[in-house]
């Protein structure tokens, strides 16, 4: 992480991801209570829900653990906040597999839909040709990967300045 305190956080600040997410409040609590059940706009609506849940939800999730390890950090622990390969790979598949298991589960569909009922009312209908939306987690992929580039070219510069933080010259032991 870099040692200026930013939030390990751009990842879910991607101009896509944040996109999904204005769709996804849009359609949600704008567009849906709109449509007609049954009619041809519940249906976009729904397919609209995946597909920007998809894109934003695994690196809102990478965000969500990466905050939680910065505050571990600022508190002692020895862990690293700042976005990794494995913690994006991870999410996308969490994320996948949880979608799928959503979409294909009445039991699943009842878990997901009683967790979101604790902040407000929610209802999922298992449905097979959802999953033909799970390649929108390459969205959240591109995501990740341009936030470690980032991450990679600022820690770059940082070996290429002429001192680093332990005061050595930089190429010097």
């Amino acid at each position: 992480m870099r040692g200026d305190g930013t939030l390990p956080i751009g990842e879910a600040m991607h101009p896509a991801v944040l996109a999904a997410v204005g769709v996804l409040i849009l359609n949600d609590w704008v567009w849906k209570p709109w449509a007609r059940p049954g009619g041809w706009q519940a249906a976009v609506t729904g397919k609209l829900s995946d597909l920007a849940g998809l894109a934003a939800a695994p690196v809102v999730l990478t965000a969500v653990v990466g905050l939680g390890l910065w505050i571990a950090r600022r508190a002692g622990a020895p862990v690293e906040p700042a976005l990794t390969r494995r913690r994006l790979l991870a999410a996308i598949a969490a994320t996948g597999a949880g979608f799928t298991a959503i979409k294909l589960s009445p039991t699943a569909a009842g878990w997901f839909t009683a967790a979101i009922g604790l902040v407000r009312s929610a209802a999922v209908a298992p449905d097979r040709t959802d999953l033909l939306c799970l390649p929108m987690l390459g969205v959240a992929y591109l995501a990740g990967r341009d936030e470690l580039r980032r991450l990679g070219s600022s820690v770059g510069a940082r070996l290429r300045s002429p001192a680093s933080p332990t005061g050595a010259r930089a190429g010097r032991p």
